[in-house]
């Protein structure tokens, strides 16, 4: 569970912001439904002239106080126990599903590319099975080969494929689609096509991924200056609740000039058959 700073503005008139003062510094994080997962909180804050009462927000947010969703405007102090949520496997999640979607538009022959993985930390295993179709080889950089053991046995054992393990990433001589789930990009990249949730310098093309489309309920409740990426993944990672697994970003940066009109498929057809 989280708890959301939702800031709001003080009142215009001196009796008005004297009693706004008095209701926000006696209310407590409510409690808010995740629809299928453990529950989160809203706690309103007066974003007054001179800021947020930190001191008053760390008292209210109890044993919540390290799993902070605020919004990133706002700095939190580093000289308090108050610690902003930062997402550990979600947004590698978010942009492996939409590659994934990009992929499925244009539906390439397995042999016309390959498809890198960069997952050095081995969130992916249950996922990357779904890629099985749209490339060979299937590679995945990780520095956790152990934990792919199960992965890879079970992709062999129902598909009669392989997956190629790596401790780094190697160019291909194939047209390579790279899936960056830590976000980092390299240098080595610099022929392939790149998705990645950071933007990156390195790629022939790049697919920066950003924002996610919320539920709804959910949109009907989080503030609007809070990041909607930021909220999906603190409601995966933190409330147990699979409401965003399948995710996309709804938005896609397309770094290339040549491809800048087109939409990120067609970008993505244009660098496999040289356009």
């Amino acid at each position: 569970m989280f708890v959301i700073l939702r800031t709001i503005e003080p009142a215009s008139g001196y009796f008005n912001k004297k009693k706004q003062r008095k209701i926000l510094g006696k209310c407590r994080p409510v409690s808010c439904s995740s629809e299928n997962g453990m529950p989160f909180f809203m706690l309103d804050v007066l974003n007054g002239k001179n800021g947020l009462d930190f001191q008053l927000i760390e008292e209210k947010c109890g044993c919540y106080v390290s799993r902070i969703v605020a919004p990133r405007s706002i700095s939190l102090p580093d000289n308090s126990r108050l610690k902003r949520f930062i997402p550990g496997i979600s947004n590698g999640l978010f942009i492996l599903n939409t590659a994934l979607e990009t992929i499925k538009k244009i539906n390439p022959a397995p042999n016309e590319t390959g498809i890198t993985v960069i997952d050095r930390n081995a969130f992916m295993c249950s996922e990357i099975q779904n890629l099985l179709p749209y490339g060979s080889p299937l590679r995945v950089v990780t520095s956790r080969p152990e934990r792919y053991a199960s992965a890879c046995r079970k992709i062999y054992d129902e598909f009669g494929a392989s997956v190629v393990l790596r401790p780094v990433y190697e160019p291909s001589s194939k047209k390579d689609i790279v899936i960056c789930c830590d976000g980092a990009t390299a240098e080595s990249m610099n022929n392939a096509a790149v998705f990645s949730f950071k933007r990156g310098i390195y790629g022939k093309i790049r697919f920066f991924g950003s924002h996610i489309i919320l539920s709804e309920k959910h949109r009907e409740i989080i503030p609007e200056n809070i990041e909607a990426s930021d909220f999906a993944a603190a409601l995966t990672e933190l409330c147990g609740s699979t409401a965003y697994k399948s995710a996309v970003f709804s938005d896609i940066e397309t770094n290339g000039f040549v491809y800048s009109k087109l939409s990120p498929s067609e970008c993505l057809e244009c660098y496999i058959h040289d356009i």
